[in-house]
């Protein structure tokens, strides 16, 4: 009961931000028509009104949620706060696409990302199954979530709700490449890979197979309809592999006997073999995943991609320098040399940022044109 009340809270304050962002977003804009600007659909809110109807939709599907759970809590409990939160982010979702609602849209999947993972927590509480279940099936869910933006994309009405997809997806999975690619998260997969077979929970198998049914049919539905190109077609595999693959692991010693659990975090630790091969793994599929996302907003003309993955792979070369450099170099060297690389990365990134975004607005004012 506490805990539904904490989600609460915690997606409620967010959804103000949002609606408060809308708010300077629209006011900067000025009264130029939405459909005016090419990337109209990255608006939160058309208007002031549009911004305000839809955060009073957003509460009233948190007050559905607090109802509910008075009720379940009148009646004796006899759902608990799990179930609960799986039926108002389920309401929310339909409610988002017949009101055409983008706040309740993203906080009802992450409401219904957050039932699953807790529901999983479950069902391998007590079995000591890995950890290693629950990432696959959160990055499988990012995975689905990027290829169904992918599909919105053919209807225009649906235009905004495929942003929230596409941004929710490639967070997740820029956060988790992110993460592995480092000392520490490699040091998190050795912690994940330890336990019982996922056979322990047929619950959980049963997810991960519906999971990796459905983003199969998604991404070749998608790139049938031509909405996913090959190249991406083929990352999205790669990475689906990548991900699943973690749940078959044995348990991984990725750092040499001896080294203390604080050296991991302070980068000081040791890689054995297997942990060299993952820091190669994950930083090789990081770095590529950055350019991706790069490419693929040239290519789809879209500044938005361009300017995250740059805004990315720039913070990848900072957090690169201080993760695998920092301990091999004198420190004075260190900061000299960081900032001499930094300078020079940052100066030619711009300039190629500066190129592919002038580039996609003339071929889009020359579309407008004719």
């Amino acid at each position: 009961m506490y805990i539904f009340f904490a989600i609460l809270s915690m997606l409620f304050w967010p959804a103000l931000i949002i609606g408060i962002i809308a708010y300077f977003m629209r006011r900067r804009r000025g009264s130029s028509h939405p459909k005016d600007d090419a990337e109209w659909y990255l608006q939160f809110a058309f208007s002031r009104e549009d911004a305000v109807s839809q955060l009073f939709l957003l509460l009233a599907f948190f007050f559905l949620g607090v109802t509910l759970l008075s009720l379940n809590s009148d009646m004796g409990d006899p759902a608990s706060w799990q179930t609960i939160l799986f039926i108002t982010s389920a309401v929310g979702i339909v409610g988002a696409y017949v009101l055409r609602t983008v706040y309740t849209l993203a906080f009802s999947l992450v409401g219904l990302t957050g039932w699953w993972v807790a529901e999983a927590a479950t069902w391998i509480d007590g079995k000591d199954i890995k950890v290693s279940a629950l990432f696959s099936g959160c990055m499988l869910i990012a995975l689905l979530l990027y290829t169904v933006g992918h599909i919105h994309e053919k209807d225009i009405k649906l235009k905004r709700f495929s942003a929230v997809y596409l941004v929710f997806g490639i967070m997740a999975v820029t956060f988790a490449l992110f993460l592995f690619s480092t000392k520490p998260g490699i040091g998190i997969i050795a912690s994940m890979t330890k336990g019982n077979s996922i056979l322990g929970s047929w619950q959980l198998i049963v997810s991960l197979v519906v999971f990796s049914l459905a983003l199969i049919g998604a991404a070749l539905y998608a790139a049938s309809q031509r909405l996913l190109s090959v190249v991406e077609l083929l990352v999205v595999f790669a990475l689906f592999l990548l991900f699943v693959s973690t749940v078959f692991l044995p348990p991984q010693v990725v750092f040499e006997r001896g080294v203390r659990s604080y050296d991991i975090f302070s980068s000081g630790g040791a890689l054995s073999s297997t942990g060299v091969l993952w820091a190669v793994v994950y930083n090789i599929a990081i770095f590529l995943e950055l350019l991706g996302l790069i490419l693929s907003g040239y290519v789809r003309r879209e500044t938005w991609l361009v300017n995250i993955g740059a805004l990315f792979l720039f913070l990848l070369i900072v957090v690169k320098y201080f993760d695998w450099f920092f301990t091999f170099l004198d420190k004075s060297l260190f900061f000299i040399g960081a900032g001499i690389l930094l300078f020079v990365v940052g100066w030619f990134m711009e300039r190629g940022r500066r190129y592919m975004i002038a580039n996609i607005k003339g071929r889009a004012s020359l579309t407008q044109a004719q």
